[in-house]
């Protein structure tokens, strides 16, 4: 009956166990999620919001087909948005279903949408011929929008997979319960062997037969002399010569005198189990003994087997075991945690400010190589623009000529994003050379419109020995302010022309007391440095005049942690030369003349500067006495022409 209990309980085992090995195999879940569109759209292009790309925990890869070139980018949610527009677009969603529908989303702007690639705004961008494979750990607040060919339909055959945690809660009990069965049947199949070992009782050992020396042998002890009571043995006789050794044996501790014991120690004697001489065979008693606990130990080896590995199974991840109903978490709208959260983001992060400096380089190098203004303005606007259009223009008349002032080729020391969702955006960079005795420089770039790169719309050499404000972090930014502000100690709108008059006119300045008086730039192009210049010997038979007027640019602000602001602005300032009387004429320096055409002129000549600055402004509530202070600043040739 017991072996019965034992086959019976091998059998449930061995299906226990193979019940449960099938849950993680044949009937185990997919190890993805996936949600795959492929539906028909004319739309141009394919958003997928963050929602749709955290539907399911895990970090997704994005498989995207059709036909031609296709491009899939990553941005900011609110960067995506603001480049799509007003143009139309199919919005991709996650269904309760689990596929991706793509909901088609009507625009006014029916313009051709330019390339995809290539914008600042991207955090990742990826290409490809009929296929684009990436994966990415979509942060919140991120999108990503996918588009074909320029002019054609977006690719509709969109796909997002996600890691599943497959759970298969059957597996732990199947298995343990059969790896329990399995110890079960060996318990009893080992217990049937012991029962069925004892019912046999106890059996004659068998001895093997003699070969003719052992039996020859043994006749000639026998002849030799036989114990007591043992009848003689005819010579050739074999069976009674073994009997009489058999019976030697037997009798032997019979023999002895009383008291005395058989060869060696009574002790040792009296023991069955004690140790044989050496080179002899270990008692019977003793071969007994370790014969029945070898099958013991294995029997115990068996059955722990089982049950370590049982111990072992319940040490499995939760996956593998039934559990409760998660319990529902509360939503209610997300708490934010820090500074950060509370802010509008910023324009762009280091890492984008970073990738658009080195293109802004590769462009200012190849630009003024070449000396090409066309491909300057990919990366600069504005009165810079023209700047550096006229040094291009002079270099190639006079190649000997100084170049204009390129991007730093050294590291980022300060960065400040506007923290904006809207355009125009700017940031604020201060930037230095790899030659420590080059003077860092401050940068401001804008971005115009979403699909527009950032520009530099104004470049200027910070002042010796003149600090910046603090300013916010990187990742917290700056806020604009407009140019009517009453935040400011004066309106912004102001600033630009009342530095300017008081370039002209001194301390005679009705603005004198706005600005420190010991400022670089006072020193460089103030009054008393133009009063210097007029006082020349060659200008003995000229007269001289200076002029301010503004230029195309809207200045820049951005808030400091003091509440003042950095203000980067620019204006026009003209130098007119004219002769006293007949035969006088006026000299051209090289580069006005090669802009004015002319050498000499006895009318006169007009050359005009580009001024640009980097104020800082203190705030409305400074103390009393606190002034603006130039903190950086650059003037370039602009233009020049005769006067007539």
């Amino acid at each position: 009956m017991r072996y019965i209990l034992a086959a019976v309980s091998l059998v449930l085992s061995l299906v226990l166990l193979g019940l449960g090995v099938a849950q993680r195999t044949i009937w185990a879940p997919p190890d993805t999620i996936v949600a795959e569109a492929q539906e028909q759209v004319d739309e141009p292009l394919v958003l997928i919001p963050g929602e749709a790309m955290n539907a399911h925990d895990g970090r997704q890869t994005v498989v995207v087909r059709g036909e031609g070139e296709l491009t899939a980018v990553v941005g900011r949610a609110h960067d995506v948005e603001g480049w799509i527009g007003e143009s139309p677009h199919a919005l991709a969603e996650v269904a309760d279903s689990g596929a991706l529908e793509l909901a088609p989303q009507a625009g006014a702007d029916t313009a051709e949408l330019p390339a995809l690639a290539g914008n600042d705004m991207w955090i990742e961008e990826h290409s490809g011929t009929g296929e684009v494979r990436f994966s990415i750990d979509m942060p919140v607040g991120y999108a990503i929008a996918v588009a074909g060919e320029p002019g054609g339909a977006a690719p509709t055959d969109v796909r997002i997979e996600w890691p599943f945690d497959a759970k298969t809660p059957l597996f732990g009990p199947l298995v343990t319960a059969g790896l329990a069965m399995l110890a079960l049947s060996l318990l009893l199949f080992l217990l049937a062997l012991r029962r069925h070992r004892r019912r046999r009782g106890p059996q004659r050992r068998s001895h093997r037969e003699l070969t003719r020396a052992e039996r020859r042998a043994l006749a000639r002890d026998a002849k030799d002399g036989l114990p007591r009571g043992t009848a003689a043995v005819a010579p050739g006789s074999d069976r009674p010569a073994i009997e009489a050794a058999e019976a030697r044996e037997r009798d032997a501790p019979a023999a002895a005198p009383e008291g005395a014991a058989p060869e060696g120690d009574a002790s040792d004697a009296a023991r069955p189990d004690a140790a044989a001489p050496e080179g002899e065979a270990p008692s019977d008693g003793r071969r007994t003994e370790r014969r029945a606990a070898a099958p013991r130990r294995r029997g115990l080896g068996l059955i722990a087997l089982p049950a370590i590995a049982v111990v072992a199974l319940t040490g499995c991840g939760p996956q593998y075991w039934p559990s409760g109903a998660p319990e529902p978490s509360e939503t209610g709208e997300p708490t934010p945690t820090s500074l950060e959260e509370t802010l509008p983001p910023v324009a762009v992060t280091e890492h984008q400010f970073g990738r658009i400096l080195e293109d802004t380089r590769a462009v200012a190098a190849a630009a003024d190589e070449a000396r090409d203004a066309g491909a300057a303005e990919a990366r600069f606007a504005g009165p810079v623009l023209d700047a550096r259009r006229t040094n291009y223009e002079v270099r190639s008349a006079d190649g000997e000529l100084a170049a204009v002032t390129g991007v730093p080729d050294g590291d980022i020391e300060l960065l400040l994003p506007q923290q904006t969702e809207s355009w125009p955006r700017t940031v604020l960079a201060v930037v230095g050379w790899q030659d420590a005795s080059q003077t860092q420089a401050a940068m401001v770039f804008q971005q115009a419109s979403p699909r527009d790169d950032y520009r530099v719309v104004y470049q200027t050499a910070l002042a010796s020995g003149v600090q910046l404000p603090p300013v916010a972090s990187p990742t917290i930014g700056a806020a604009s302010l407009p140019l009517d502000t009453p935040l400011l100690q004066r309106p912004p709108q102001e600033i630009t022309g009342a530095y300017a008059d008081f370039m002209l006119n001194g301390d005679e300045s009705e603005f004198a007391s706005w600005f420190t008086p010991d400022d670089p730039l006072n020193q460089s192009i103030g009054r008393a440095t133009k009063d210097e210049t007029a006082q020349r010997p060659e200008f003995e038979l000229t007269d001289l005049s200076w002029s301010a007027s503004d230029d195309e640019a809207a200045p820049a602000l951005l808030v400091t942690n003091e509440g003042g602001a950095l203000m980067a602005t620019s204006w026009i300032e003209t130098q007119r030369t004219t002769p006293r009387e007949e035969g006088v004429t006026v000299t051209a320096n090289d580069a006005a003349g090669v802009l004015s055409g002319v050498d000499q002129s006895e009318s006169g000549l007009e050359i005009s500067y580009l001024v640009q600055v980097l104020f800082a402004v203190p705030a409305a509530d400074a103390p009393e006495g606190t002034q603006i202070q130039v903190v950086g600043y650059t003037e370039s040739l602009l233009d020049a022409r005769e006067i007539g």
